[in-house]
């Protein structure tokens, strides 16, 4: 019964964000023209399809928000960060590479500040967050040998945090509206490519998630909040 009322908990807010996300239309806007644009390019350039790789990795996200005292900041984020991609190319060395990545934080809402912080599940006041990264990418790669393939690129950084469910749940909605306008990021970053078999290869990713929502964001904190890293190892399935 527990986890049937959490599905429906988790359902329940997912619809509720989605409302929300309407309601502030702007985000929701530019987010379906990028993926009208992406669609649009992906048909004029002629993008093939080469694979799909699933990857898993850890990101470190800096805190610089504080409760009590500016400057005694509460802990940073370290948390499991699964993810997919797609790997087109559109030439030798030119690729396209969107990257859904899921993570889950805890967070707490201070109302004297407008922002969240990272917090301990057992805090009093504490939310378990879903975050969801949407990025796609461009970039370009070169192979040295035959085996060994690199690449450098950068991505748009779609992230976007869902309250679910916690003690400090009557702050939600607050929460959810600031945690809205922590959405925008650029990700460069460098991968590394193996092909194992004929169908299977291996994938290494290390990303720096720069919070450019900072710099439209007067919370009275350092560009470096939310300033992100992400490594991962993966396996790419490869078309055949």
């Amino acid at each position: 019964m527990k986890k049937s009322g959490e599905s429906e908990s988790l359902l329940f807010f997912l619809l509720q964000w989605l409302y929300i996300v309407n309601m502030k239309g702007f985000r929701f806007i530019i987010l379906v023209l990028l993926l009208f644009t992406v669609f649009s390019l992906s048909q004029a350039m002629a993008f093939e399809y080469q694979g799909l790789d699933g990857e898993v990795g850890f990101l470190w996200k800096h805190n610089e928000g504080y409760d009590k005292e500016k400057g005694d900041s509460g802990p940073d984020l370290l948390t499991f960060f699964p993810g997919v991609s797609a790997f087109f190319t559109f030439n030798e060395r030119f690729f396209f590479k969107p990257s859904l990545f899921l993570y889950s934080e805890t967070l707490q809402y201070l109302p004297e500040r407008e922002y969240s912080i990272p917090v301990d599940q057992a805090n009093i006041d504490s939310m378990s967050v879903l975050g969801i990264m949407l990025e796609p990418a461009v970039g370009y790669s070169w192979t040295i040998g035959s085996r060994h393939t690199f690449g450098i690129q950068t991505g748009l950084g779609f992230n976007f945090q869902i309250p679910l469910w916690g003690p400090g749940e009557d702050d939600r909605s607050d929460m959810q509206d600031v945690l809205m306008e922590e959405w925008f990021f650029i990700n460069p970053g460098i991968w590394y490519y193996n092909p194992l078999t004929e169908r299977f290869g291996f994938t290494f990713r290390a990303e720096t998630c720069l919070p450019v929502y900072n710099i439209f964001v007067d919370r009275d904190l350092p560009f470096s909040d939310s300033l992100s890293v992400v490594v991962m190892f993966g396996v790419r399935v490869i078309v055949q």
